[in-house]
């Protein structure tokens, strides 16, 4: 991309420090001018999905504990693009490659949890902070930079729109696998029955667990739970209609599940939790962590006298990525389906707003 004297600019969906979010003119990045340089990579972005956490930031009444970046930046993270410019010491793609974007890009590597590979949790920087779309601009703009790194190719097979899915899939890989270390033959309640937990659905079906269980409201049984029991999931419960204890202790004969994967971001499915899983079981709380966590009656004497493992979250490792582009790109976890709207950049506020509202939508897709 040829650049002048004069700054190039162009629209961003950008989130200023107080929260609020709105479309302004932001300057076009550029390589060797940033802090990724000389591992830099402009990127041209093809799509960006709207995850929860960006709605969280956008809705009004919903903002309670939502981390809000220091400075106005671009906002967005389910990133697909085309390669476009390359810094000086980059050697892993060139201009022309279709990519997604690893999130955890700012960690020390000395630390004790670097040291292991979980730069997620990088014991020195806050959460948020080791995020490039947090600090130094995301995916809802024309052109992205990116350290070299935490760049991935996508294989042939998959393809661009639907791929705005992948950061999730690791996320849920991560859930999954790398936390829960989830087996085949396992007994599986997913708690929430959004994109991710269509996702945990699926994963956990690659892998060979099973029977997998998983749940919704009343507004989810005419599509995602009938999405889910059409993706593979063994028995779907609308938790408004039957008690979701009631029917893991008929399906296991009153012994829990193996596992339970807590999507739901609600106080209820937290307590349910601790009820329906088996003694020696594995409990994941994931679900309102971009919402700073729920705060939650716990008893501890269940997870005790149960002996219960229970784990929490936060974004991916480099494994999880490999192994969602190998799933994906091999047609064990199938994303097309779940990607149910698209918008104009321009058009975003619909687009947020259909996420953030209607039942009829897991996953939508942004195109600058």
């Amino acid at each position: 991309m040829a650049t002048t004297e004069t700054t190039a600019m162009m629209t961003g969906l950008v989130c200023f420090p107080d929260g609020s979010m709105d479309l302004t003119d932001v300057p076009v990045p550029r390589v060797g001018e940033n802090r990724f340089a000389p591992r830099d990579v402009l990127c041209e972005v093809q799509y960006c999905g709207i995850c929860g956490s960006d709605i969280h930031k956008w809705i009004a009444d919903d903002k309670a504990g939502v981390k809000n970046p220091p400075n106005p930046v671009v906002a967005g993270h389910e990133i697909v693009s085309v390669v476009r410019e390359v810094g000086k010491a980059v050697t892993r793609v060139k201009p022309g490659d279709r990519v997604v974007h690893e999130i955890v890009t700012f960690y020390c590597g000395e630390c004790p949890a670097c040291l292991e590979g979980r730069f997620n949790i990088c014991n020195t920087i806050p959460p948020m902070e080791g995020r490039a779309h947090y600090m130094t601009g995301g995916g809802f703009a024309k052109y992205v930079m990116w350290p070299e790194q935490q760049l991935r190719k996508l294989p042939d097979s998959i393809g661009s729109r639907e791929a705005v899915l992948i950061e999730p899939t690791a996320g849920s890989i991560h859930s999954i696998i790398t936390r829960m270390g989830v087996k085949a033959g396992e007994s599986v309640a997913i708690l929430g029955p959004g994109a991710r937990g269509l996702l945990l659905l699926q994963v956990c079906l690659a892998i060979g667990a099973g029977p997998i269980i998983i749940t919704g409201l009343t507004r989810d049984v005419p599509f995602r739970l009938k999405t889910a029991r059409q993706l593979g999931a063994d028995r779907v419960v609308n938790v408004e209609e039957e008690g979701i204890r009631d029917v893991v202790n008929e399906m296991t004969n009153g012994v829990g599940v193996d596992v339970v994967l807590e999507n739901s971001g609600s106080v209820e499915p937290i307590e349910e939790s601790l009820d329906i899983v088996r003694k020696g079981g594995k409990v994941l709380w994931a679900g309102g962590g971009i919402r700073g966590g729920i705060v939650a009656p716990i008893d501890t004497y269940k997870i005790i006298v149960k002996e219960l493992d229970v784990k929490g979250e936060i974004s991916q490792i480099p494994y999880d990525w490999s192994t969602a582009l190998h799933l994906v790109g091999s047609g064990k976890v199938k994303l097309d389906t779940l990607v149910t709207h698209e918008f104009s950049l321009p058009n975003w506020k619909d687009g947020f707003d259909l996420a953030a509202r209607s039942p009829e939508c897991l996953r939508v897709a942004l195109k600058p």
